[in-house]
């Protein structure tokens, strides 16, 4: 490569930095919310029958208790989260040498708004749908997100002469998998347990719901330039 070729690309790699950064910074934030939000929770949190969203609600599930520590962990924490993705999804619009990078930008926006509507407590009068949907929003973007990503490199199949298969690749292939399946899971454990009323399944989906975000945050930790 040649110096003029390596100053072309310098300013690329400082902002595929930047956006993993912030990518870190999101999955710390989001993990250290829902621990903090947990320890701070006034009942014993039933770890495989509820959902994260509990943690946020104004009381407590069982003993209705006042909750508002962990609501407004819950609140604070995933707002910061929503302020990240805005900014990632504002640094993709503006760099269109970026792949894909309108796709990421709007998959980030969506998890903008999904976030937002995560920190709005699941039992607040009026609003509370907002936090249905939200929640929705965000599970789902943030695994097709992280899908997405782990992905990319794949794209450079359509180009043999620098294609490898390293173990980054191969990295990249499993957690690309799991990432979709885990997702695929919770949606269809989260709507059968809905629409058939059915305890047991939604048990499934709480499971996944807390299995899906830990290997979305661990598949956020490894991302690599290319990824990006």
């Amino acid at each position: 490569m040649s110096l003029i070729d390596e100053a072309i690309q310098k300013p690329e790699i400082r902002i595929k930095k930047a956006i993993r950064i912030l990518y870190w910074f999101f999955a710390s934030i989001m993990l250290l919310t829902v621990v903090y939000a947990w320890i701070w929770y006034p009942e014993p949190y039933e770890f495989f029958q509820e959902f994260i969203s509990n943690l946020g609600a104004r009381v407590s599930e069982h003993e209705t208790l006042p909750n508002d520590i962990s609501s407004l962990i819950i609140s604070i924490g995933f707002g910061l989260c929503a302020l990240i993705s805005l900014a990632i999804a504002i640094v993709y619009l503006t760099q269109p040498k970026l792949k894909f990078n309108y796709w990421k930008s709007f998959l980030n926006f969506i998890m903008f708004i999904g976030a937002i509507g995560v920190g709005v407590p699941k039992d607040q009068p009026i609003i509370h749908p907002l936090h249905g949907i939200g929640a929705a929003l965000f599970m789902v973007t943030f695994g097709f997100l992280n899908f997405v990503h782990q992905r990319l490199r794949f794209t450079r199949k359509y180009k043999p002469a620098s294609f490898e298969r390293t173990w980054d690749f191969y990295l990249d292939s499993v957690i690309s998998v799991i990432v979709f399946v885990v997702l695929v899971f919770f949606i269809v454990f989260y709507a059968l347990g809905k629409l058939l009323e059915s305890n047991a399944l939604l048990i499934f989906s709480t499971t996944y719901q807390k299995i899906a975000l830990l290997v979305n945050f661990f598949a956020i930790l490894i991302l690599d330039l290319d990824d990006i």
